[in-house]
């Protein structure tokens, strides 16, 4: 029976699992979008019971209750979480930044100029105070890296100058204001960077979190399929034991008669002895099989004073003969598997590093410009004398004009935005470059270093992947093998004892010789439970090898990835 790859290992899994349970189990875990249903949690009462506890347990939901429970999921659960909340914080550099400000001075200046002082005295006093106050908002424009603010001030002042006609004085202004780089900061500037890298990151933690839950679906089959083939053992060392107790019974009623020798009663009852410890070794074995499953599948719920056994419910006997292409099986790994993708990732989180140091290394060259309204309001300050300043005679006499009244504070602002207002504008450059550069440059050589050694690092992950796929395919062509060969030394054997027992029934052999016959059944027994057993764990290995294990069990990655 001859398969591709891909759809027989499909089908030899839906088999393993549906073997034992029933195509309606595997219909009833499963919803209509094809996604595993995550069981509830198991009740501790049942795990912390005094007496033992069978638990009966089918390979599928030996796996659900693994992504359950398992405490190195629940761990690496929180890392994509983690990775989006830092992605969102990385967007906070472009939240506009809402500031006030306010100032409040009291100055008073000794002068002699002529012009300033209020009482035409060669030196006064000068008094002045002002209430200044500024708010408005600034921030980051994305991608481009260029700031922008836009700032309104307001500011009271009085002062006793003899040339200064208004007191108090209320001055306005409303700024509108950006810079742009134009070579060092463009696109490539530190908070663009942190939020293209951190969006990297993100991705690369939900497949670092696939991988996680890959590993832990395949040591939780290895781990069913390795509890199965210790019971297996068991149940032979059990048989054996009971094989070497009827021959002994056997050779004691042979004694009795005085057919046989007492030394042949005790060769049968060293082999009696020997399949008694063999038997406790083989349960030592099964109880520690039992043990690790309980971890995979039941994690922090198991106690030390529990006592459980799982029971397998899935024991398929039966194998699905197929050949595997390695070039087929190695171009589904290329598309599946998550360590390929983590490896994209730190290229690609590398070739924007570099982009960044690149950008760093230029020379600083910000070109800003500003936009804005000024107004005015005020009283004329009382004593005021525009006349002081007038020339002497022959000059005509000066008549003072009338007091000037340009309103309260809030007339300072009538004019913005109109034909009226006073307007200004500004518009620069700023050039910088450091002498030398050394930082720049050689950061640019550490960028290109670690980009290029991530790209050899994918190189080594594909090489992995290969020799994966072409070991998944030697191990299942070989266990096909094994399973065939295993099967036919075991029913040599068995025929071998049963000769060896009639002959021993005619006194024609001796019990130790039909204890070694014995032992060579036990051996061919062990070796076909061993051949079932790497059978069963090259299959997992096959489809873990090609990323595909988690799409063939329909286990959701969104749902595995929610926190318990």
């Amino acid at each position: 029976m001859q398969k591709s790859a891909p759809s027989t290992l499909l089908s030899v899994l839906i088999g393993l699992c549906v073997l034992g349970t029933g195509g309606a189990a595997l219909a009833d875990d499963v919803d209509g979008a094809g996604t595993v249903i995550l069981p509830a949690p198991l009740s501790p009462t049942v795990l912390t019971a005094t007496g033992p506890s069978e638990m009966p347990l089918s390979l599928l939901e030996a796996i659900r209750m693994g992504i359950e429970n398992n405490l190195q999921i629940e761990i690496q659960r929180h890392a994509p979480l983690i990775a989006y909340q830092e992605h969102e914080a990385a967007w906070g550099s472009y939240d506009p930044e809402l500031f006030f400000d306010f100032t409040y001075a009291n100055i008073e200046d000794p002068t002699a100029n002529a012009l300033a002082t209020t009482s035409g005295e060669s030196v006064s006093l000068n008094e002045f105070e002002s209430y200044t106050g500024e708010g408005g908002f600034r921030g980051l424009i994305p991608w481009l890296g260029a700031s922008y603010e836009m700032a309104l001030t307001g500011d009271r002042a009085l002062s006793n100058l003899s040339f200064q006609s208004l007191s108090p004085e209320f001055n306005s202004e409303l700024l509108f204001s950006v810079t742009v780089p134009l070579l060092r900061g463009l696109i490539w500037n530190q908070p663009w960077t942190k939020l293209k890298t951190t969006q990297i990151q993100q991705r690369s933690s939900k497949d670092e979190f696939r991988r996680d839950v890959m590993d832990v679906v395949r040591r939780t089959e290895n781990g069913y399929w390795a509890l199965i083939a210790d019971d297996e053992r068991v149940r032979v060392a059990q048989k054996s034991l009971e094989t070497r107790t009827a021959l002994l019974d056997q050779v004691e009623i042979q004694y009795q008669v005085g057919v046989v020798s007492k030394v042949e009663i005790a060769e049968a009852a060293a082999g009696v002895a020997s399949g008694e410890f063999d038997l406790i070794l083989a349960q030592n074995r099964y109880q520690t099989s039992n043990d690790n499953l309980i971890d995979l599948v039941l994690g922090s719920r198991l106690r030390a004073e529990s006592r459980i056994q799982l029971v397998p419910t899935d024991r398929p006997d039966d194998y699905v003969n197929y050949d595997i292409d390695p070039e087929q099986a190695a171009a589904i790994a290329f598309r599946y598997r998550p360590e390929l993708d983590i490896a994209d990732r730190n290229i690609e989180r590398l070739e924007i590093n570099l982009k960044f140091n690149k950008n760093q290394r230029l020379p600083q060259l910000d070109a800003f410009g500003s936009y804005g309204n000024r107004g005015l309001a005020g009283r004329q300050r009382s004593g005021f004398d525009p006349c002081r300043l007038a020339p002497p005679p022959p000059a005509p006499p000066c008549s003072p004009p009338p007091p000037l009244d340009l309103g309260n504070f809030d007339d300072a602002f009538d004019d913005f935005f109109t034909g009226d207002a006073a307007r200004q504008y500004t518009a620069g450059a700023i050039f910088s470059i450091p002498i030398g550069n050394i930082s720049g440059r050689h950061n640019v050589s550490t960028a290109e270093l670690q980009l290029h050694r991530a790209h050899t690092l994918k190189r080594r992950v594909e090489q992995d992947v290969i020799l994966d796929i072409r070991k998944a395919a030697r191990d299942i062509k070989s266990t096909q093998e094994g399973i065939r060969a295993a099967q036919r030394e075991e029913q040599a054997a068995a025929e071998q004892l049963r000769a060896e027992r009639f002959k021993l029934e005619y006194g024609e052999s001796t019990p130790f010789d039909v204890l070694l016959r014995e032992e060579v059944l036990v051996e061919a027994e062990q070796k076909l439970i061993a051949a079932f057993q790497s059978y069963r764990n090259s299959v997992t290995f096959l489809d873990w090898s090609q990323g595909t294990i988690l799409r063939n069990r329909n286990i959701s990655i969104e749902a595995a990835g929610r926190l318990r």
